[in-house]
């Protein structure tokens, strides 16, 4: 009888657990490991009926704790908001839709900031209150009474569970959220791959600068060097033709001489040809003179003849003047040969004046423009041997320059090495970093035995699927060695498994964003396996197309997958609305 007016909790009636109530979604799991049935239900409607004339308290309740909690935030939770929860604490069934709506009061409890930890204390005394009260409306009926509070006790239970459900997963959402940004926008560093690949490109170029800058140092300062060296042979030559110049003009000078004086030469010979001319004219005068001289002494002789005796002596003087006559001719004879051959002579040695005089005066005119010509020769050597030497000092400034340019190109090519080092240690360490995020966020899951809502599964999924991507890059860095049987295919994937799951297919088959990611994270999985395949035959040019191939379709799935989590959250607005 005493136990019947005192009743208590059994060990045995606390850990019962199972339910009679069928629902879909993890509600079902949750009533079960409640104990919570369809007579909880009932007896929640009784209470309701019972305590219907306090709901005004009820609301005051959490109104008043929710004000203490929002002293220091410039939040504020509406009555009528705390008023819907607890019409359907009391009378909604405990379904999927009960989930919504209570979900949305707990994120509008979020939203204001207010800790689990605290609103567990004030669901508690909510609780407390609606034991006590209904102890002193059913005090006299301690079974029954029993039996209510056992109920509500449930139904606190539940929506408690749901609550640090709520912050947990909401939490979940927003670490995993944040870590797949966080690996997505480390992914964003990927250019350093075409950084190092254009640093080692460029550091190709600048040895092969460098070795042509030195090859060009070399030539310049072989050009200077010649440069010098002709300089120095131009200055001699010019000083050799100057002094040329010099011995030209005073021969110019005695040839300008030798004409003069030949000239006087060719007048004093055209006297001698009319001396000789003269000299033939007295001759055959005189020739004429002695054939009249040997006429008359022969007819001296005739006429001594005639006379007899007294003509003897005048026959002799007539003989005397034929024979002096006769050689005074031979004389002449060979006087005129001689002034024939001295005229042919003197004919010769005339023509050869006239020759030579024609010789002499071309040579002399000749040698009148050569002058000019000889001067402005020596003017151009001068000219020569001042660009030489202003060439061999110029070649000795762009020795020194391109020698600099050459020292500076060394430098380059180190700076361009360390910033290469800089670019492949930045590669390394973020790939540790994103390890280490990776790492973290299993842990966090593994760790907490958090159940995953459907946006942190995804997020998950992102941070998987830009991981995997992370490592097909890294391998081009060699910070990776991939094995391309290693490389899952898209079905096996954490994004495959749940995007396969009758579950997930059930729930989201006639959502568009949903449907379309299949086709490009089929192609992310195959590249990166094709990839994986090239690269370690060593094909990098057909390794990297599959990677630009990756790239895109990687993008692609990322940004359906975002806009499959904004269908997500407007499926909860909707929900939590009704």
């Amino acid at each position: 009888m005493l136990k019947n007016l005192r009743p208590r909790a059994s060990i045995e009636m606390l850990s019962k657990q199972g339910t009679d109530i069928h629902s879909e979604g993890r509600i079902q799991g949750t009533l079960a490991f409640n104990h919570f049935t369809h007579k909880d239900y009932e007896n929640l409607q009784e209470v309701h009926t019972t305590l219907s004339h306090l709901k005004q308290e009820m609301v005051q309740l959490f109104a008043d704790y929710f004000q203490k909690l929002c002293e220091s935030q410039n939040m504020k939770v509406s009555s009528l908001l705390i008023e819907k929860y607890i019409e359907s604490f009391f009378l909604d069934q405990r379904d999927q839709r009960y989930v919504a709506k209570i979900i949305h009061y707990f994120n509008e409890l979020r939203r204001a900031k207010f800790s689990a930890g605290r609103l567990i204390v004030v669901f508690n005394q909510f609780n407390y209150y609606l034991i006590t009260n209904l102890l002193s409306q059913k005090g006299a009926r301690p079974n029954h009474c029993m039996a209510l509070m056992g109920s509500m006790q449930k139904a606190i239970n539940i929506d408690q569970e749901i609550l640090i459900e709520v912050y947990e997963e909401r939490l979940m959402e927003r670490v995993v959220h944040g870590i797949s940004d966080l690996m997505e926008e480390n992914a964003k560093i990927m250019f350093i791959k075409e950084l190092i690949q254009n640093l080692d490109f460029q550091g190709k170029e600048i040895d092969s600068a460098s070795a042509a800058t030195e090859e060009m140092t070399a030539s310049i300062v072989e050009i200077a060097n010649a440069a010098v060296s002709i300089s120095e042979k131009t200055t001699d030559s010019v000083k050799e033709i100057e002094n040329g110049q010099m011995m030209i003009t005073n021969a110019l000078d005695e040839i300008f001489k030798t004409e003069k004086t030949f000239e006087m030469i060719v007048n004093k010979f055209a006297s001698l040809q009319q001396n000789v001319a003269s000299i033939s004219h007295v001759v055959e005068l005189i020739n004429k003179i002695a054939d009249q001289t040997n006429l008359l002494a022969l007819n001296a002789s005739i006429e001594a003849a005639r006379a007899g005796e007294q003509g003897k002596g005048f026959a002799v003087v007539a003989a005397e003047v034929r024979k002096l006559a006769e050689n005074t001719v031979s004389f002449l004879k060979n006087v005129n040969d001689n002034v024939g051959s001295l005229k042919a002579i003197s004919d010769d040695v005339s023509a050869s004046i006239e020759q030579t005089t024609s010789v002499i005066h071309r040579a002399t005119n000749d040698a009148r423009q050569s002058l000019p010509l000889l001067g402005k020769m020596v003017g151009t050597v001068q000219e020569i041997d001042n660009d030489i030497n202003n060439a061999a000092a110029v070649s000795e400034e762009q020795a020194a320059a391109v020698e600099e340019v050459s020292k500076r190109m060394q430098e380059i090519a180190v700076l361009s090495e360390n910033v290469r080092d800089l670019g492949a240690n930045t590669g390394k360490a973020i790939r540790d970093l994103s390890l280490v995020m990776d790492q973290y966020r299993l842990e966090i899951i593994e760790e907490n035995h958090i159940q995953l809502s459907t946006p942190s599964l995804l997020y998950l999924s992102k941070a998987d699927h830009i991981l995997w991507k992370w490592k097909i890059y890294n391998m081009f860095l060699d910070l990776e060695n991939i094995n391309p049987d290693h490389v899952a295919s898209h079905q096996d994937c954490r994004l495959g498994k749940w995007y396969y799951a009758e579950e997930t297919k059930k729930r989201f088959a006639n959502i568009q964003s949903y449907r379309d990611i299949e086709k490009a994270h089929k192609i992310v999985h195959e590249a990166a396996h094709q990839a994986a395949v090239y690269f370690n035959q060593g094909k990098l040019k057909e390794a990297e197309s599959c990677m630009n191939k990756l790239e895109a379709a990687s993008a692609e799935v990322i940004e359906t997958i975002n806009y499959l989590l904004e269908d997500i959250e407007r499926e909860r607005q909707q929900a939590s609305s009704l």
